[in-house]
């Protein structure tokens, strides 16, 4: 690239994390190229689960979980701090420069995507430099009826959020069609704590389980101007772009279920599980076909503008990577059998990330945009 060799890693952007994804997109965002040395002991072939059961089975917890303000969600964050993210704050996270990281959870008190993102954070009057990002790892991964909804406080001041935001004029177009009215009609319920003194957080796949619909292309990343991209794009870079590469990874599983082969009844857990993948799975189509179109309409308004007159317009390429993807029957359905768990073989991680590798460089998106990058 621009005649020299560097990897393509060190010209991320942007990394938008939902679900278990979180996870390594935190790692590296704190440590770096240590995720290509350390994530595979410290996390991916460790028995996170056998950790967090025995924490939660220890009776020295039992007080600590007695009280009203602390679930097990919060335990197993603290946990998480202190043996996989180093007790890193979002202060931590953010002074590394980019890749900007941007971890997804989902509000269920607005049934809308929450951003770990000071954007997001002005709602509540606060700021996130002080917010662990082991908390906000666990809240973007929070399986509902697994584990607890993490808390996060919405203070009572008035802010300058509160008084000059893009809220009451998206409001005052009537339009409840558009995405901005819908986002706006959200977050205008933080405006009074006494209705809301507390935003309780979940699993982000509940609203986008490829956290680009929620985040990426919301318009609570960059105040309604869809130019700025998360606030990662400065006016120089935008002037500059000229290829973009976008790559969905989306890790969805279509297994079957022990209950259904037998034809028994789901149990409560099975009933649960069951009914959020389903969820999961209806809405990332549609979320894929938005978030290509977003992203479209970013490239050509980038283009368009007044400065990038004589240049070319932006190149961009959407690549999705899926187990769909995978062309031999058999060795999709394995891939479809790799449950969801804090606790996988070591075999299965393997497979997994070789997986990931091979779908990347079969995808024609990816293909294209390298071979224009030389």
């Amino acid at each position: 690239m621009r005649g020299r060799r560097e990897r393509l890693l060190d010209e991320v952007d942007v990394i938008s994390a939902v679900s278990g994804g979180s996870y390594t997109a935190a790692y590296y965002g704190l440590f770096r190229d240590r995720l290509f040395t350390d994530f595979e002991s410290a996390f991916l072939k460790r028995d996170i689960e056998q950790d967090l059961v025995s924490l939660l089975l220890n009776p020295v917890t039992a007080t600590t979980l007695a009280s009203p303000q602390f679930n097990r969600s919060d335990l197993a964050a603290k946990w998480l701090g202190e043996n996989i993210f180093a007790k890193s704050t979002f202060a931590d996270l953010n002074a590394k420069g980019r890749p900007f990281v941007v971890i997804n959870a989902s509000d269920i008190n607005t049934g809308m995507t929450f951003s770990f993102v000071q954007q997001q954070f002005d709602f509540l009057c606060s700021s996130i430099d002080n917010y662990p990002v082991a908390n906000a790892v666990l809240a973007s991964s929070a399986v509902p009826g697994v584990f607890a909804p993490i808390a996060v406080r919405n203070y009572d001041v008035d802010c300058a959020e509160r008084r000059n935001s893009w809220i009451g004029g998206a409001l005052k177009t009537g339009n409840i069609f558009s995405r901005e009215y819908q986002v706006a009609l959200a977050l205008e319920r933080y405006s009074d704590p006494r209705r809301m003194p507390v935003v309780r957080l979940v699993d982000g796949g509940v609203t986008d389980n490829l956290g680009v619909r929620g985040s990426m292309m919301s318009p609570v990343l960059h105040f309604g101007n869809v130019a700025d991209m998360a606030g990662v794009f400065d006016q120089h870079r935008l002037d500059n772009v000229a290829r973009v590469l976008v790559v969905v990874a989306n890790a969805q599983a279509y297994g079957e279920y022990d209950w259904s082969k037998q034809g028994l009844e789901p149990g409560l857990i099975d009933n649960v599980q069951a009914s959020f993948e389903t969820s999961i799975g209806v809405i990332n189509s549609e979320t894929v076909s938005l978030a290509m179109r977003g992203f479209r309409q970013w490239a050509d308004h980038v283009s368009a503008r007044p400065s990038r007159t004589g240049k070319p317009p932006v190149d961009l390429q959407f690549a999705v990577l899926t187990f769909d993807n995978i062309r031999d029957a058999a060795q999709r359905r394995a891939f479809n059998d790799v449950p969801t768990s804090f606790a996988l073989e070591a075999q299965q991680v393997d497979f997994v990330r070789s997986m990931g590798k091979r779908l990347l460089f079969e995808s024609p998106e990816f293909k294209t945009f390298v071979a224009r990058s030389h």
